[in-house]
């Protein structure tokens, strides 16, 4: 069945399906919608969870072991596979394919996807996911209905402003959804009577300008080394919490790696920024220029595949501080283009 990522919430409330695939190219929209199910399946009393990154050459076989070999005496379990591409390829797609028709009893499937296109979406693979479970899009947000979207949130986290003001965040975050999302969960506790005024919403945002994640991303663009020992040092001490940068630098790069594809198969880059969902801003497209051009598509990618070292670390996965490790790649990132 499909279903809309408005719906979700009251979908969860009425009882799980065997399987989920949320899908689109708007990363924050798709992860805060794949929590809702999380949160509905962690009430059920999961005691089991195997989470798969489906990347480069992978081994489609690993899924269907493991899903054989998970404990039998575990009363739920939660398989997650994160296919940032959105397409699984045959071998993924037919392993899909039995795993529907063959659901394990007390076992949910959690597919976390990129943007899948309208041909990919006519596939068996997806339509067998469609029959037994729920796809679910995720769109983006545009500019011109950002501030809607901002009024909405708003609304949800207790507080009360107009669409004046909701407008002025949309232009101040230049319609990134996470910086928007930030910016509100900053204003309940600046607000606590619940009342957001303009006054408010302006001294929030240049407060924490310089240091907050995106400012940080705007240093790494244009290779401004030297600047970021020192402000990531500067997020860290004022308690910014690491998913919360690691979020942020990771919209920042599938974006990048979004545009580098796009100049690889030779679109010229002025209709790479304006196809960009919202589209690149005019006073943010020198940087980015600067970014791409020192870097191929294959590094960017590279970049990407440092990001789920950090998500295991962040997580406790790994036992490394996944602080250096941001470091580390946003040195890589601004840094000069390896040979």
């Amino acid at each position: 069945m499909r279903l809309r990522a408005d719906q979700v919430a009251g979908h969860c409330q009425q009882g799980l399906l065997p399987v989920y695939l949320v899908f689109g190219d708007e990363q924050m929209l798709v992860e805060e919608t794949s929590d809702l199910i999380r949160q509905q399946i962690r009430q059920t009393g999961i005691e089991e969870r195997q989470v798969w990154h489906v990347e480069g050459r992978f081994n489609w076989s690993e899924i269907q072991w493991q899903e054989q070999t998970m404990s039998l005496f575990a009363s739920q379990r939660l398989l997650e596979i994160r296919l940032p591409s959105g397409a699984p390829g045959k071998e993924g797609g037919e392993v899909l394919r039995n795993y529907v028709n063959n659901l394990p009893a007390d076992t949910t499937l959690l597919i976390i996807s990129g943007k899948i296109d309208a041909r990919s979406q006519k596939s068996k693979w997806f339509t067998e996911l469609d029959r037994v479970g729920a796809t679910i899009p995720v769109w983006p947000i545009d500019l011109a209905h950002l501030p809607r979207w901002i009024l909405q949130r708003l609304q949800q986290k207790g507080l009360r402003a107009n669409p004046q003001i909701a407008a002025l965040i949309a232009e101040r975050v230049e319609g990134n959804l996470f910086a928007a999302a930030q910016e509100i969960d900053k204003l309940q506790l600046l607000c606590p009577s619940g009342e957001v005024d303009e006054q408010t919403v302006v001294e929030s945002v240049a407060d924490n300008a310089r240091f907050e994640a995106f400012g940080l991303m705007d240093t790494v663009f244009l290779g401004q080394q030297i600047k970021i020992p020192r402000m990531m040092g500067r997020l860290r001490a004022e308690g910014l919490d690491i998913l919360s940068l690691f979020s942020a630098i990771s919209w920042s790069l599938h974006r990048m790696i979004n545009m580098a594809i796009q100049l690889d198969q030779g679109i010229r880059l002025e209709q790479v920024f304006a196809s960009q969902k919202p589209p690149v801003w005019e006073k943010s497209r020198p940087l980015i220029r600067q970014a791409l051009m020192r870097h191929n598509r294959q590094q960017w990618q590279g970049f990407l595949h440092q990001m789920a070292q950090i998500d295991q670390a962040a997580k406790g996965s790994l036992k490394i501080c996944p602080w250096s490790l941001l470091e580390q790649l946003c040195m890589q990132v601004a840094g000069e283009q390896s040979s």
